[in-house]
Formats: structure tokens, C-alpha cells, sequence
């Protein structure tokens, strides 16, 4: 979320249209330190933003540190 222009560099609305919507569920958001919540009381208005962007709803998902370490790790091992 933070580094989401970082991410999409290059997309626009139209890209997003073309590929999230798709995603009928929503998208989830990985969360182990609680990003969502501050996000959501200080400055709703990124989230809403984003999610209006991609065209889907966007959801908390909270996990522990390790659990997410475990999955980058993972997808690390898959790529090489």
C-alpha cells in the first residue's frame, strides 16, 4: 500500500480496469504490524483512493511477522 505508485509506475486507470476487476473478491491486504488501522484513522481517504483506483474493495488480512517472512521467503525459493 505505502509503495503502491512504486509498484503500478506506469499504470493508469484504464490498465487497473483491465486487470483487478477481475479479482470480484477484493483484494487483501497482508498485514503483521497493524498498517491498515493507522491508515484507516488517520488518512482513509489512501485507502479509499486505491481501492476506487483498482476498481475492487480492499480487505485487512493480519498475520504474524514470521508468517509473512515464511511467504516472501517462499516466493524467493519459487523464483530462483
Amino acid at each position: 500500500m505505502k509503495y503502491r505508485h512504486h509498484v503500478f509506475r506506469g499504470w493508469d486507470k484504464g490498465l487497473a480496469n483491465e486487470n483487478f476487476p477481475k479479482h470480484t473478491g477484493g483484494a487483501l491486504m497482508l498485514d503483521a504490524i497493524g498498517y491498515y488501522d493507522r491508515i484507516m484513522e488517520n488518512e482513509p481517504e489512501k485507502i479509499l483512493e486505491f481501492s476506487d483506483w483498482m476498481g475492487i474493495p480492499i480487505e485487512p488480512y493480519r498475520i504474524t511477522l514470521n508468517r509473512l517472512r515464511n511467504l516472501l521467503l517462499d516466493e524467493v525459493k519459487t523464483g530462483e
